[in-house]
């Protein structure tokens, strides 16, 4: 255990799968206290449990992350709960959307793809900053390959537009947030075989 981070706080949104469930089992192994912020409650169940399976902390918070009074309460749930300490920022939540060519693409579709990808980002980080700006911390955006260099998936333009636009966020994230000592980093992962 790397003592460094043993009782430091996480929110993970999208934590019940994929990149976001490892993401929070390796943190509890390090001995990180870690909310997951997540609409797949059953699954967040399970990593919850195996969180606890492994002596650390954990909580749920069922938020949709385009709604922005439920992604505000959910991070007050977490300082209400730890005592007002959030370190670690995993916007890792996201859709693939519907997957359809531009001009058969509903606006409801786009719009449900970049109000979850790219504003629950935004919402996610937005209300965290507060709880961060006075002892610092990390943030982490998970974008993709999708957004800032393959553009070769058809069908994907909701998708590929709210994860170029998670790049261009969090790059002025860094800029803005560096003077509180909070660090932003984007991952670009390509493809995986768990689902998002």
């Amino acid at each position: 255990m790397h003592h460094h981070l043993n009782g430091k706080v996480a929110i993970i949104t999208g934590g019940s799968s994929g990149i976001g469930r490892a993401s929070a089992i390796d943190l509890a192994k390090e001995g990180v206290k870690v909310c997951l912020i997540d609409i797949k409650e059953d699954k967040a169940k399970d990593v919850k449990a195996e969180i606890e399976a492994l002596g650390s902390e954990a909580m749920i918070v069922d938020a949709d992350l385009s709604d922005a009074n439920r992604v505000k309460n959910a991070i007050q749930q977490v300082i209400d709960q730890w005592g007002g300490k959030l370190d670690i920022i995993f916007a890792n939540g996201g859709i693939n959307g519907v997957l359809a060519p531009i001009e058969d693409l509903e606006p409801e579709d786009w719009d449900k793809t970049i109000n979850t990808n790219l504003k629950g980002t935004f919402h996610t980080v937005k209300y965290a900053i507060p709880y961060m700006k006075e002892s610092g911390g990390s943030i982490i955006i998970t974008s993709s390959v999708n957004g800032n260099r393959i553009f070769s998936s058809f069908g994907m333009s909701a998708y590929s537009t709210s994860k170029a636009g998670q790049m261009a966020f969090g790059k002025m994230a860094a800029l803005e947030l560096a003077q509180y000592k909070i660090r932003v980093n984007i991952i670009c992962p390509g493809g995986q075989l768990k689902p998002i």
